[in-house]
């Protein structure tokens, strides 16, 4: 007897174990033979990518004329644009000694507190228009050129808020300068830089309308809004109990006022008569006396207000928040 005869269960396994090796190593071997293909054909397609993308236009002169026209236009258009923000470009003001500067904010915070209150405004009990870190401490005195630049921008923001007329100024926030904690801004690359604060009034909505208007108007700044949120003073809508009705007053006399006649009581009682309805009416007896005429109404009483309800729409004000980049546009060279 054979030995395959007599170990039956491990010839099999082996025979299988075989089949299946030879079988990994035929999947491998075209699995292989696949990336490599794979690879070539990608290999093939990115050099010839590459070399459209760093060669140039397809050979044709029109074609070449055409995006020569193009970039010359481009570049034109650029140009233009830069001259039209060239009112707005100024360069960092001078740096100046921090007693100097703490002066000058006080100074601002005087004129815009007396704006805002001329014009029946109020504002906060600790406003200090966005400088409050230099309440009782000195600026760095290599952050008080842009700090200067900063604080005339944001003098004329708060006179157009004040010329708008708002009923109380209710934060101002100011996020501090890379100079200011003694870094230094690098320009390298930008056309301009954003100077951020952000302001919260309350008042009617033609103030925010007056006070958007004229960010446009400004002719040595530029303001950009970057967000602003609107929310009603009154969050719930008015009810029918919110309005007031004024009380009619007695006669001279005393007597109460007669009531009004119904207007659907027909022409007997001084309403509306249908078709028909005046030819169809009795007559009146010979001997009834004719009705006395209605008294006309009195006058109001002089200095009465004369108002008989209560206004509950339209008064209603507004909360206003909104954060604005002050944009001092670099050097166009740089």
């Amino acid at each position: 007897m054979s030995w395959i005869q007599e170990n039956r269960f491990a010839a099999g396994l082996g025979g299988i174990t075989a089949v299946a090796a030879a079988g990994l190593i035929a999947w491998a071997v075209s699995a292989g033979n696949g990336y490599t293909k794979a690879k070539e054909e990608f290999d093939t397609t990115a050099q010839e990518v590459d070399k459209m993308v760093k060669g140039p236009v397809f050979p044709n002169d029109e074609n070449l004329s055409e995006k020569e026209k193009a970039v010359k236009d481009y570049k034109e258009s650029v140009s233009k644009l830069e001259q039209a923000f060239d009112k707005f470009r100024a360069p960092t003001p001078a740096n100046i000694e921090p007693g100097d500067f703490n002066d000058a904010v006080k100074k601002a915070l005087e004129a815009a507190t007396k704006a805002i209150t001329d014009a029946k405004g109020e504002v906060p009990a600790d406003f200090f228009i966005g400088f409050e870190a230099y309440k009782d401490a000195p600026a760095r005195k290599e952050a008080t050129g842009i700090l200067s630049y900063e604080l005339e921008a944001i003098s004329n923001l708060f006179a157009s808020l004040a010329a708008s007329g708002p009923a109380k100024v209710l934060n101002v926030t100011r996020p501090l300068l890379e100079e200011e904690e003694g870094k230094v801004f690098d320009g390298k690359g930008k056309s301009y830089r954003a100077l951020p604060i952000e302001i919260s009034f309350n008042g009617k909505e033609d103030v925010l309308r007056k006070f958007l208007s004229s960010l446009d108007d400004s002719g040595k700044f530029y303001y950009v809004i970057r967000s602003v949120r609107v929310v009603n003073e009154k969050l719930k809508a008015p009810t029918a109990a919110d309005g007031q009705f004024k009380t009619e007053e007695a006669g001279a006399e005393g007597a109460a006022a007669a009531p009004a006649a119904d207007p659907f009581g027909g022409a007997a009682a001084g309403g509306f008569v249908l078709p028909g309805e005046g030819d169809a009416a009795a007559p009146a007896a010979p001997d009834a006396a004719a009705p006395a005429p209605a008294p006309e109404a009195a006058a109001p009483a002089a200095g009465g207000s004369g108002v008989i309800l209560q206004e509950v729409l339209g008064a209603e004000k507004i909360n206003v928040f909104l954060r604005i980049d002050i944009i001092q546009f670099l050097d166009a060279k740089a």
